[in-house]
């Protein structure tokens, strides 16, 4: 906790620290004001916003709290803490430390979470470590629950640049019978392309209806593929969509705007695939019993987003081991904070 007599502040004023600023001051911890690198913001929510390095020139910063409220794939936060420290601020407070002290038993996005909610599931944690198939990924994992149980990021690897292709991976098969559920703009099968692949089949799964022309537009020249303006889950249904968040647009149960929702099984029977993609912003599970039947017929890789939920990290890897096909399990991150942590599941 905090004495009262200090100033309590988060860095970042974008979505992530206005939602940290009303979850604090919903548990009766008063915010006094942002700080942010963009100069031109004088203030957010009704609260002033400042860089850093002015709020420390005007005020006493060693009696300050400062909590680091970014939360997202590009910010590299231990260089922000270094920073914060050397202006002077007192206390700067990571955004795991901010789980623990401050919000504990609040639910907030992603991965993020009391930091003791990993030590209550080490046993299937340890499972999991046990049953990768490299060092590579059973060193990425120890990084992994180490950060997110103490929100050092020096402790991370940079992250590996080739997302759903690593290098030190197997390549996939030539040619691909590719679907990509998450298509965004079609960026995925564009890296593939850039990377010498080529598709004897493909089909994509976008529902966020902007996105879906751009991906259509940008793939229009791959000839036979079918793309579906629709979600992917474990029932063929009308559900609500959220694109509010760009990528990161998500389902939802009745709200949002409409949209379909449809299960792998039902939509592509006899599609053969020998890859299927998933970064469905959490909808992962419901998308693989949804397409139980094609992944026990066809016996595809497997690239699957495990970030999205705490408990993804294991459940899912637990979901596809419990099919008995015999994969080999790795996993890489592909971005900074441990978002873009995919969990390849190879077919041997």
């Amino acid at each position: 906790m905090f004495l009262q007599t200090e100033q309590l502040l988060i860095y970042g004023a974008g979505l992530a620290g206005r939602s940290i600023r009303h979850a604090l001051e919903g548990r009766g911890h008063a915010v006094h004001g942002f700080l942010d690198r963009d100069a031109t913001l004088q203030e957010t929510d009704g609260l002033p916003v400042a860089t850093a390095g002015a709020w420390a020139r005007e005020n006493n910063a060693a009696a300050a709290r400062v909590i680091v409220g970014l939360f997202n794939p590009q910010v590299e936060t231990g260089g922000v803490i270094r920073e914060l420290q050397a202006l002077g601020y007192g206390k700067v407070v990571n955004i795991v430390e901010l789980m623990r002290d401050y919000l504990e038993g609040e639910a907030f996005h992603y991965w993020l979470v009391d930091p003791r909610f990993y030590d209550r599931h080490a046993d299937r944690i340890a499972t999991l470590r046990a049953s990768l198939a490299d060092t590579t990924s059973q060193a990425l994992l120890d990084c992994i629950v180490e950060f997110r149980s103490n929100g050092d990021a020096s402790v991370l690897p940079p992250p590996d640049p080739q997302q759903y292709f690593p290098e030190d991976l197997p390549r996939w098969p030539q040619a691909l019978r590719f679907i990509d559920c998450g298509g965004y703009t079609g960026d995925t099968v564009q890296a593939l392309e850039a990377a010498g692949y080529r598709f004897e089949a493909l089909a994509t799964f976008e529902p966020n209806l902007a996105q879906y022309a751009t991906l259509t537009s940008n793939l229009k020249h791959i000839a036979g593929a079918a793309h579906f303006p629709c979600g992917v889950s474990d029932s063929n249904r009308l559900a609500g969509f959220d694109p509010s968040l760009g990528a990161g647009g998500h389902l939802l149960e009745g709200e949002g705007e409409p949209v379909v929702c449809l299960r792998l099984d039902d939509a592509l029977p006899g599609f053969a695939p020998n890859l299927i993609k998933m970064d469905i912003e959490g909808e992962e599970p419901a998308a693989l019993r949804g397409a139980g039947m094609l992944i026990q017929q066809f016996r595809p890789h497997l690239a699957i987003s495990v970030y999205h939920r705490p408990e993804h990290l294991w459940e899912l890897y637990e979901q596809i081991q419990a099919l008995e096909l015999g994969y080999r399990f790795h996993l890489r991150c592909h971005a900074m904070n441990t978002f873009d942590t995919i969990l390849y599941a190879i077919a041997e």
